[in-house]
């Protein structure tokens, strides 16, 4: 049976059994509808908002369990403190049984405290677990910074190591979670204190609500949903609870009953004006709408089998009208509008992927796909090229002295003068789609302070020697930086040529990284070629 005719009877049927159908679901029965699902709906949250936090305590846990053991490099390595950042840790350090600083192994902004805050010591102290890593209570140390941490503390023998772990994760996920007006999460520490809530107020004053009963129950280690009164919202909650097993966490999903109320009002009159609404208008308007909706849902999904055929489609082949319902107008702008933010999300994530977010400048990956794209039309067309890799000199120096964040703009100042100086756009390096359309020199960044240039169909070593001792002369000059900062910048080059040294790019990189290096050597702000 096709959707029209199906259209058709399903609304001459409307006319003769609304008022049977509506009449038997009284006010009663949506408020008792709406409860039972509110029961499993916020449960089901609370649990899986539980799971999230087991696994991000596990995480944290499990990191610091690692900390003591691994060896300094590994502490200092850029990757390890991109892992102890991206979990919200401000600090990490050892400490004695005195509460003073022994080690400072990671900090974010501030430098560790030299001697422990009493409160924080006695707090460490009453945490510590010789035999496992244990979290604390929420709490402040204001002497190092307003904000709400957790403790992650494991002891030894000797000393205490010892991280500032921010709540603002448990925040951010506690936010993500509403219902309604007023339905929210709220998650409490193990002693019942606010680590996450709709009030910023209680998050920052830590506030303790162990005297609600549901509270009382989730730091017992139970499960369920229960109503409540909330003094925050004053007024009467239904909610669903749990605990998160290890951390001792507690977690709720309540909303206000008055909205509940409310929307089984609003079903119970929604239904009647339907039902009176099908009965006036369901035999008089049934053909036209059958036409109006039928017809553009059709084209909607030949648009939708053309899309999954590979083909692009932003449009939905039919025309639009005052007299067509305003939803199906919708339908087709937010079609419309949806395949749009698509193709633009996927241009952005391509964006992302292979182009370096300081400098936009393609990164280590891009560059190696379009250096090997090429290479092997170097190889089949017998052309010649050549890769320049260039190492900024003591770059390490302006991030110890001014900041990573002042290093940053460096870069990406350098990165400027670096396409002005080859008259390069970043929009022209584009996708690999549009290879063939690629400029003969093409910049990149491939980590750190390490940049790589490509040239295409040299003319001779001479000319490359030539353009890059003028590169030199415009980029390595002195830059004005925020703050009133001036980095007199140099560099060195290593320059590795195509064919003569090699033809797979691993190879040709790390000749051009050997070139660098022996610049390096020979004292800085000099450009070498690799020796056969």
């Amino acid at each position: 049976m096709k959707l029209r005719h199906l259209f058709v009877i399903t609304c001459c049927l409307l006319t003769v059994i609304p008022l049977a159908l509506f009449w038997a679901w009284p006010y009663s029965k949506a408020l008792e509808s709406e409860v039972r699902d509110v029961r499993q709906r916020h449960l089901v949250i609370a649990q899986n908002l539980s799971a999230t936090f087991e696994r991000y305590y596990q995480d944290v846990t499990g990191i610091f369990t690692i900390i003591d053991s691994e060896s300094e490099s590994q502490l200092n390595s850029k990757n390890f403190k991109q892992l102890l950042a991206s979990y919200d840790f401000s600090m990490v350090a050892k400490f004695n049984n005195d509460g003073k600083l022994t080690g400072c192994l990671f900090y974010k902004q501030k430098s560790c405290p030299q001697q422990l805050d009493s409160d924080i010591f006695r707090l460490m102290v009453d945490t510590s677990n010789s035999d496992n890593v244990t979290l604390s209570t929420v709490t402040v140390d204001k002497s190092y910074s307003n904000t709400p941490i957790l403790l992650v503390v494991q002891k030894y023998s000797d000393h205490y190591l010892l991280g500032y772990l921010s709540t603002q994760y448990i925040v951010d996920m506690g936010r993500r979670v509403s219902f309604g007006e007023k339905g929210h999460a709220a998650i409490v520490d193990q002693a019942g204190n606010v680590l996450a809530h709709p009030l910023s107020s209680w998050i920052e004053a830590r506030k303790n609500i162990s005297a609600v009963s549901t509270v009382q129950k989730m730091l017992a280690g139970k499960t369920g949903v229960e109503e409540f009164y909330s003094p925050a919202l004053k007024g009467d909650m239904i909610a669903g609870y749990t605990f998160v097993p290890n951390a001792g966490w507690g977690v709720m999903v309540p909303q206000p009953l008055e909205e509940l109320r409310v929307k089984a009002e609003h079903i119970d009159e929604t239904a009647i004006m339907v039902m009176f609404l099908g009965v006036a208008l369901a035999l008089l308007i049934t053909i036209p709408i059958s036409f109006s909706l039928i017809k553009p849902l059709e084209s909607l999904l030949a648009t939708i089998r053309r899309i999954e055929n590979g083909k692009q489609a932003v449009d939905v082949d039919f025309k639009t009208s005052r007299v067509m319902p305003k939803e199906i107008r919708e339908i087709k702008n937010s079609f419309s509008s949806m395949m749009e933010k698509i193709e633009s999300n996927k241009s952005e994530i391509s964006k992302l992927a292979y182009f370096d977010v300081v400098t936009e400048l393609p990164n280590r990956r891009y560059f190696q796909l379009l250096s090997e794209q090429w290479l092997g039309k170097a190889e089949e067309s017998d052309l010649t090229g050549a890769l320049v890799f260039i190492d900024l000199d003591d770059f390490k120096l302006v991030n110890d002295t001014y900041g990573h964040k002042i290093g940053d703009e460096l870069l990406s100042q350098f990165a400027v003068h670096l396409s002005r100086h080859f008259d390069i756009e970043s929009k022209e390096v584009c996708l690999l789609e549009y290879y063939d359309e690629l400029p003969d020199i093409i910049p990149a960044r491939l980590g750190g302070d390490e940049f790589a240039i490509l040239f295409k169909n040299i003319r001779s070593k001479e000319d490359v020697y030539r353009q890059v001792q003028l590169l030199f002369d415009e980029v390595f000059t002195t830059y004005s930086l925020p703050g009133g900062a001036e980095v007199d910048l140099t560099g060195s080059a290593g320059i590795a040529f195509i064919p003569e040294h090699g033809l797979e790019y691993d190879e040709i990189i790390k000749h051009a990284d050997v070139a660098m290096y022996k610049a390096k050597l020979d004292g800085k702000n000099s450009i070498c070629a690799h020796a056969v």
